[in-house]
């Protein structure tokens, strides 16, 4: 089985380098710009048999330039929803940078909780529960290549586990609007093919 997993276009938070996990922000207008300009690359890796889909408005407006022809018939799954990053949401580093749970969340590669944010155990539970149902849903409805529109925490999540090139955590963030085009073994691991 094949995913193209792609990672949402950037947001206004995501131009000032701020945390954006809950906020449901929708893409700026440069954010769609750039995406229109990349949809030739995603045109190559299409058709795609099934589209998943991140409930939050970058996600969604994503999923609309990106596979128009797919708009009424994506699924929703919550459990494909960014990491709630608490005391962090909306702050940049320059605010951040002296927070001892700043410093501890990034040496532990975000698997330490956050003031007021989705537990550690929680997200990364949920993310796995997420990519886990859909491999599902491909064996049960006979499909071979689908794609996922997502956030960055929540594909760094499922590549930090399943990834059989086992890289270090930060290594699988993508830009806004980049992708894997990426191979599914029958043990649910991930070999990527090609980054978008």
């Amino acid at each position: 089985m094949k995913i193209l997993f792609i990672r949402h276009g950037q947001t206004q938070l995501n131009a000032e380098g701020r945390w954006l996990g809950s906020t449901d922000a929708p893409l700026s207008e440069a954010g769609k710009e750039v995406l229109r300009d990349k949809k030739n690359i995603i045109e190559k890796y299409k058709p795609v048999q099934k589209l998943y889909c991140s409930p939050m408005k970058r996600c969604l407006e994503t999923a609309q330039i990106y596979f128009e022809e797919m708009n009424d018939t994506k699924e929703v799954i919550n459990n494909l929803k960014e990491r709630c990053f608490g005391d962090f949401e909306g702050k940049n580093h320059e605010e951040l940078k002296n927070n001892p749970y700043y410093k501890e969340f990034f040496r532990t590669n975000w698997k330490s909780n956050v003031p007021n944010g989705e537990t550690s155990e929680d997200f990364f539970s949920r993310t796995e529960n997420a990519y886990l149902y859909i491999i599902e849903d491909m064996k049960k409805n006979n499909l071979d290549y689908t794609a996922i529109v997502t956030h960055g925490g929540v594909i760094m999540s499922i590549f930090s586990k399943y990834d059989k090139q086992n890289l270090n955590f930060y290594d699988y963030l993508l830009q806004n609007g980049g992708g894997y085009y990426a191979e599914i073994d029958d043990k649910n691991n991930i070999s990527i093919i090609e980054k978008l």
